[in-house]
């Protein structure tokens, strides 16, 4: 039995007795769309989790009161424009107690029942929850005095949001794109034959894991459809199964219809929980970063003085994928001209400061100077816009750390970015690479493994293979660190970092002489880096792990300084 406090959403649709009633096989249909295309990206956008769900109905924790509360707004802005369906929504805050069976307690109930006397369409709040929210949500709730709900022993303060006539015309008008200039995935529900339940749980489930990580994805616009349009990149999947056998066909196509990618994939059904993370994590990850490579390609032959701001950000993300100092300074260069083009964009801000803080702690650059100077400026005007913002979230608490070395509100900061993105393979790498540079070489090599599984076909995996080589050498373990480095050095050979952790952990195995082999190619690349200024610009939390690090370079061969 556990007990704690949580904000609970209560959702149910109107009427749906009599909408069965009426047209069983659509209303089933139009259930399933809502919560592929609606419930669950939201619920997953705002760190939720369903405790129960009832078919024409969903119990929802949330880790804070705020999410709560924003993704019943969404909800009920999304579901306004519905031809068929209407939702009474419900929040409160309180203590709830699971059991193996059920959920109790009076932050369950309440929720229940303001969602039950709620109108058509409308949302009610406690006033518990009310008086948690911020200046930016309050205004968005008319106070309607003590209520009377049944079976709670005492009045509760109600507080209520129902959509006018505005709010409903700006809901319909929404555009789901984030910009035309960002390239625009259909994911189609998973096809299957089959009436197996459990079957087509697994297509739907799948289906949902889809949406949320790709709609994570700052560069990438995403929608789900049965028909793709004209523009748009298409990822189709089709789920057999014959016995207890399951088979994926994937194939991912392109806007003349051309295939990118396409491959089977087999499984189990009794193992189908672990096989879906799989799929997960092979298909997202390689669908999305070959969208991102062809794209880059297409924008090659544009001149840069041509180029939207969208346009200069997937440019900037792909000219980093080398590592080398001059892939920072080219791919900052993207980043401040799209910056110098839409002040307004998070997305450019967050890539910008993300790679001039690799850049720093790989020592002081010439190239990076001017880049250097701005960071400060940058980091200022993007804390407005961080806000559920993954990237620019993580890029501004590294951006303090660096600055003021305080290891706890990076580490909030981590945690609360892997809530809020925990399949972005990049994101992943850029939380391995947080938490090494505070001193905690484990989990940093966790998130490394989890980013290398996300993101085999990425450009970036390559910083992955080096954060894990650097951790594993901390870690005391060389064999492993260098095997590492050296799948990496198969991708991309002018990235300092393999060298730097390749002769460490030479060191480690005894083989010193080889270690300083490497180590003079590391020097080639970066000939005035010593231990002196490496520690300077990062001393890895001045963990024990971090000192085994700089004496294994020490030894190697790097100067002292």
């Amino acid at each position: 039995m556990e007990r704690k406090l949580a904000a609970i959403l209560a959702a149910d649709i109107v009427g749906y007795s009599r909408m069965m009633g009426q047209d069983e096989a659509g209303t089933v249909e139009a259930v399933r769309r809502l919560r592929l295309e609606t419930l669950d990206p939201v619920i997953a956008e705002y760190g939720g989790a369903i405790l129960k769900s009832m078919g024409d109905g969903w119990l929802v924790e949330f880790p804070s009161v705020a999410g709560a509360v924003n993704a019943a707004m969404q909800i009920q802005d999304r579901v306004s424009s519905h031809p068929s369906i209407s939702v009474r929504l419900g929040v409160n805050i309180g203590d709830i107690t699971k059991t193996d069976e059920d959920f109790y307690g009076d932050g369950v109930n309440i929720a229940s029942r303001l969602e039950g006397i709620a109108p058509n369409g409308g949302l009610l709040i406690s006033d518990a929850v009310y008086a948690s929210l911020d200046g930016t949500l309050s205004p968005s709730f008319e106070g309607l005095g003590p209520c009377s709900l049944k079976n709670i022993s005492r009045d509760v303060q109600v507080w209520g949001r129902t959509l006018s006539r505005e709010m409903i015309h700006r809901a319909e008008g929404k555009v789901q794109r984030r910009s035309s200039a960002f390239p625009l995935l259909t994911v189609m529900p998973i096809r299957t034959n089959q009436i197996d339940p459990q079957v087509n749980e697994i297509a739907n489930s799948l289906t949902a894991d889809f949406v949320t990580f790709f709609g994570g994805i700052a560069w990438l616009n995403t929608q789900v459809s049965e028909e793709p349009s004209s523009d748009s990149y298409v990822l189709r999947t089709t789920l057999r199964a014959q016995g207890q056998r399951i088979r994926l066909e994937i194939r991912l196509s392109d806007y003349q219809g051309a295939t990118v990618w396409s491959e089977k994939s087999d499984g189990d059904i009794e193992d189908a929980f672990d096989w879906q993370d799989r799929m997960l994590e092979h298909i997202s990850g390689n669908a999305a970063d070959l969208i991102l490579e062809a794209e880059t390609l297409a924008l090659s032959s544009v001149p840069d003085d041509k180029l939207l701001p969208e346009q200069c950000l997937l440019m900037g993300v792909m000219a980093w994928k080398t590592f080398s100092n001059e892939s920072f300074e080219l791919a900052t260069q993207f980043q401040a001209r799209a910056i110098g083009l839409r002040p307004d964009m998070a997305d450019a801000y967050a890539e910008a400061i993300i790679v001039t803080c690799a850049a720093h702690t790989m020592g002081p650059s010439p190239l990076m100077q001017d880049y250097m100077q701005s960071m400060p400026q940058w980091v200022e005007a993007a804390r407005p816009l961080a806000s559920g913002h993954a990237m620019l979230t993580l890029a501004i608490g590294v951006a303090d750390y660096l600055s003021n070395r305080r290891i706890a509100p990076l580490n909030q900061t981590v945690s609360l970015v892997l809530r809020l993105a925990p399949f972005d393979a990049r994101l992943l790498s850029f939380c391995g690479w947080a938490h090494l540079w505070s001193g905690d070489a484990q989990t940093a090599l966790d998130c490394f493994e989890k980013s290398i599984r996300y993101g085999k076909l990425s450009p970036f995996v390559v910083a992955s293979h080096g954060g894990a080589a650097t951790a594993l050498v901390q870690l005391e373990q060389p064999l492993l660190a260098i095997q590492h480095c050296d799948t990496a050095f198969k991708l991309a050979d002018s990235y300092p970092t393999l060298y730097s952790a390749k002769s460490a952990a030479l060191v480690l195995v005894g083989k010193v002489e080889a270690a300083r082999e490497v180590m003079a190619q590391y020097r080639n690349l970066l000939p005035n880096r010593t231990l002196r200024e490496w520690k300077a610009t990062n001393d890895y939390g001045q963990s024990e792990g971090g000192e085994l690090y700089f004496d294994a370079l020490r030894k190697a061969g790097l100067p002292e300084g």
